[in-house]
């Protein structure tokens, strides 16, 4: 168990499991097997919620500052247990997860086969994908409806994506298409196209969008959570929340545009994915957020620049200085994603992400 994690539990006496959930050395002690942390999420005072993996599965955890949460979780699905020696805990069986399990139950009334197909991503109470041959499925209460409405609007305006077949009120699925992604596969030829796809996206009209970003609202949210995982990032964090972009354009945003958003077909074909995040906001912000996932994974920004060429001889609206006025603010939310990882190292790895974050100016 390093430091830091030793600290930010006796920070917090209220979560008497951040200790364990936080170390997977000491949760792989408690479920017996070897565990490798996929996702955290920790509310300070309230909850920490890990997704995990071990040999037999997926698999999820939790611990509260009291009884209530833990109770409702093994009476919604008898497949959750208390976690031995933790107080106010549970865990279980990935669809089990206290939020979605009842989600999920629905959806595998309607598709069978779900209830065997391998789990591909869990992030916890928030949404569960899995993989059925071919198609992908995600679980995301509230959103179905949102990412069919999306992909309807976008192929309409000639923007490259796949239209999902809507499951249940709370789960969708999506073909299997194309060959990788732009960050497993990179490439000049798929950037280009999916740069004249973004610039489509931007130009498309939605009067009743919900806004995805409000810059001070994010930074100070991001600088929080740096601050609570590790107080000694408070003063660079801060740094950077003071560099957060002045804005008043308003455009259709993917709201999550990354690398791994795009999938690879032959001749150059593309296609955007995961579009339940659309909504109204600065359209810099998807070039910005792209730029920084790509510098933060390979070092460099190769394809961002052939993906910008394209997106502005496609008329995008959004221009260099532009996304780079918001690359402060999205290196500064991604700073905190080795935390949420468990990786073994993760203060050297966040402080590192600071040190790349203020080399974006």
């Amino acid at each position: 168990m390093n430091t830091a994690v030793r600290e930010l539990a006796d920070r917090d006496p209220s979560l008497p499991g951040l200790r364990t959930l936080l170390d997977p050395a000491s949760l792989s002690d408690v479920v017996g097997t070897t565990v490798h942390v996929r996702h955290l999420r920790y509310k300070p005072g309230t909850s920490v919620l890990v997704a995990y993996s071990t040999p037999a599965g997926a698999h999820w955890a939790g611990a509260w500052a009291g009884p209530d949460k833990p109770a409702s979780a093994e009476r919604r699905d008898a497949a959750v247990r208390a976690l031995p020696g933790i107080p106010w805990s549970v865990g279980g069986p990935a669809r089990s997860d206290r939020v979605l399990a009842r989600a999920v139950r629905d959806a595998e009334k309607h598709e069978p086969s779900w209830r065997r197909a391998e789990i591909v991503r869990h992030n916890p109470g928030r949404r569960l994908v899995v993989r059925t041959g071919s198609e992908y499925a995600k679980t995301a209460p509230g959103r179905a409806s949102s990412a069919l409405h999306a992909a309807e609007l976008l192929g309409r305006a000639g923007v490259p994506t796949l239209v999902p077949r809507l499951v249940t009120e709370h789960a969708w699925a999506t073909a299997s298409w194309g060959d990788g992604d732009l960050a497993s596969s990179p490439s000049s030829a798929h950037a280009a196209a999916a740069g004249a796809a973004l610039a489509r996206l931007h130009a498309v009209t939605l009067d009743d969008a919900g806004v995805v970003d409000t810059p001070a609202a994010r930074g100070h949210d991001a600088a929080r959570a740096l601050r609570t995982a590790l107080p000694s990032t408070a003063r660079r964090a801060d740094d950077l929340v003071r560099r957060l972009p002045f804005t008043r354009r308003r455009a259709i945003v993917h709201g999550d545009f990354s690398a791994d958003q795009v999938l690879l077909g032959p001749g150059g074909r593309i296609r955007l994915i995961d579009l339940d995040r659309l909504g109204s906001g600065d359209p810099a912000r998807d070039l910005a957020g792209f730029a920084v996932e790509e510098f933060f994974r390979t070092g460099d920004l190769a394809t961002t620049t052939a993906l910008f060429a394209a997106y502005r001889a496609e008329g995008g609206v959004a221009t260099e200085g532009d996304w780079r006025a918001w690359t402060p603010l999205c290196a500064l939310e991604r700073a905190i994603e080795p935390f949420r990882r468990c990786e073994p190292d993760w203060p050297a790895a966040v402080a590192a992400r600071l040190e790349r974050a203020e080399d974006l100016r």
